[in-house]
């Protein structure tokens, strides 16, 4: 059994809003995410929210096979968030061998990539520490690993994901060559949320310089790209 834990308790900080809540459609970010999670093989998925989204009644979209819980402290950081989510999966399933981990603000990651994912790590024998997707050359996001690692990844502090404990591991994670962009996409900026909205073909919010439903401006380009040595840092 292949778990997932959503991670959805960002601070928003660099988009002054919460991020998670910013419309696609008749779906919020984070419900769009949670959609292509549920599309794959994934069972149970566990999503980890903050205060003021869960506030917010989010996620609306209900699945027998999900957890919503909360992070009381996202302030200190997206391993404590990691750490709630894990936590909350081995209560809902004890025999879970596997977790994907997904960022809540990639709503464009597929979920035949989850399910590629699922399937390098069931087909090795004995299974890989962890597993990730690589496009273009450069290691992104979800990423899945073992249930031999949650006590590593658990005991991480600060504002990191499971990077250092795969990092120490690094002989013991695979990699499956994909062709998707949307592995080191998410959601920081404005302009990642219109390029999202593009990609999408749906109308995005107001924002801060232009009406509901406004012209969708080029994406510029950006001068980094996320950290994507499969750590999961931007919630």
């Amino acid at each position: 059994m292949v778990g997932a834990v959503v991670l959805a308790a960002g601070l928003s900080t660099r988009l002054g809003r919460a991020k998670q809540l910013l419309p696609l459609g008749d779906r919020t970010v984070l419900e769009t995410t949670l959609a292509a999670v549920l599309a794959s093989r994934v069972s149970p998925v566990v999503v980890v929210v903050s205060p003021a989204v869960a506030a917010a009644g989010q996620p609306r979209l209900r699945d027998d096979r999900v957890t919503v819980v909360v992070n009381p402290h996202p302030e200190r950081g997206q391993s404590s968030s990691l750490r709630v989510g894990l936590q909350a999966l081995l209560k809902r399933a004890p025999e879970i061998r596997a977790s994907v981990t997904v960022l809540g603000d990639q709503p464009l990651i597929p979920p035949a990539l989850i399910d590629r994912l699922i399937a390098r790590f069931q087909e090795q024998v004995p299974p890989p520490l962890a597993v990730r997707p690589v496009s273009g050359g450069q290691p992104g996001m979800p990423v899945l690993v073992s249930r031999e690692l949650f006590p590593e990844i658990m005991a991480v502090q600060g504002d990191t994901g499971a990077r250092p404990v795969l990092q120490r591991h690094r002989d013991a994670v695979v990699t499956v060559e994909v062709d998707c962009p949307a592995i080191h996409q998410d959601l920081d900026t404005w302009a990642d949320y219109l390029a999202i909205c593009r990609a999408l073909g749906v109308a995005p919010a107001a924002g801060p310089d232009e009406p509901a439903g406004g012209q969708v401006q080029p994406r510029p380009e950006r001068p980094e790209q996320r950290n994507t040595g499969s750590e999961e840092q931007p919630e």
